[in-house]
Parts: C-alpha cells; sequence; structure tokens
C-alpha cells in the first residue's frame, strides 16, 4: 500500500493550481469573466468622480438649474417612495422635472443640511459608466440637531462630447440592521 502511495504523491505535488484573472479556475470563459475586463480607465473614472461630485455639490445647496444639467434630457430618478397625494408606498419612476417639483427633498428641505459621498466604486466601458455611491446627509432645524441618515445612489452615466451626464439614478435609503457606514 505504501509503494502505490507514494507515485500518487510525487505526481499531485508536482500538480499545479491556476486561476484566470477573475479568481476562477481555467476553463471557459463564462459572462463574470467579460465583466472583469471592463476598462477601469484611470481618465474615465477621474471624470465621473468630478460629475458626481459636481451632482452633489447642486444638491446640497438645492440649486435646481443647475441639478438639472447633471442628467441627460429624459433622464429618470428612480425609488421606493409614497409619492405626494397618494397612500401607498410604490417604486417611483420619474423625470428629473417632476423630482425637483415634488420630492420632499427638494419642497421641505431643512434649514440645515450637510451631504457627501462617503464611499464611491465607479465601472467604466468607453462613454458609459455605473457608479454606485454610499451618500450621508446630516439635516436638521439647526447644527446642534442635526439628524444622520445615508442612501445608496446608483447611478448610469453616459459621455457625450467629453461631457460625463446622469442617464438615470436609482436610489434606497439605508435599510435598518443594514448599516451603510463605511
Amino acid at each position: 500500500m505504501r509503494s502505490a502511495l507514494l507515485p500518487v504523491l510525487l505526481v499531485l505535488s508536482a500538480c499545479r493550481i491556476e486561476k484566470a484573472s477573475s479568481g476562477r479556475l481555467p476553463g471557459q470563459p463564462t459572462g463574470a469573466d467579460s465583466l472583469a475586463a471592463v476598462e477601469q480607465d484611470s481618465a474615465s473614472r477621474v471624470q465621473v468622480e468630478s460629475a458626481l461630485e459636481t451632482y452633489y455639490d447642486r444638491f446640497q445647496r438645492g440649486d435646481w438649474n443647475a441639478y438639472r444639467a447633471s442628467f441627460w434630457p429624459g433622464a429618470t430618478i428612480t425609488t421606493r417612495a409614497i409619492p405626494a397625494g397618494e397612500s401607498r408606498q410604490r417604486i417611483w419612476v420619474q423625470s428629473v422635472d417632476e423630482f425637483v417639483r415634488r420630492s420632499p427633498e427638494t419642497t421641505s428641505r431643512p434649514p440645515v443640511f450637510i451631504g457627501r459621498m462617503v464611499h464611491l466604486d465607479i465601472k467604466s466601458y468607453g462613454d458609459l459608466a455605473d457608479a454606485w455611491v454610499v451618500y450621508e446627509r446630516r439635516a436638521g432645524a439647526s447644527r446642534d440637531s442635526l439628524a444622520t441618515s445615508r442612501a445608496l445612489d446608483a447611478f448610469h452615466l453616459y459621455r457625450h462630447a467629453g461631457e460625463w451626464r446622469v442617464a438615470g439614478l436609482a436610489y434606497a435609503r439605508e435599510l435598518p440592521g443594514r448599516s451603510l457606514a463605511p
């Protein structure tokens, strides 16, 4: 028995298990491998991050005309909410103009409102980019009464004529028991 085990151990010790750059074992490529190959162009990342910083600055200041300029015409903003005049929560897909006109974030903003990106994950390919942002806001009647809340913002951005703008935004508020804190 011992003599049969030695050759098997020698063969196994000569073997090497290799992984593809995606971390998977060798073999036929999968859909996940093609996603892993999506370019991570550092210039695009810097440009997308800059566009998002501009978006959040406009949102924080409540400059709604400038805020609209962060979006391509026809872009949508989607969330789960109870729209004004309705009694039940639903998925609310709205135009940017509708958001500005009807959203509680824009119509009843507290006197003190401070927001910031706390985490950013960008994927890009040519003129298309997705960005997931953990956004934190502190709001209240005074600096002594600020409440902190977080949301996850999922952006689809498109670049045209050198300009990155939002084609679609979906966001969700932080879930109880599932912190978005970094």
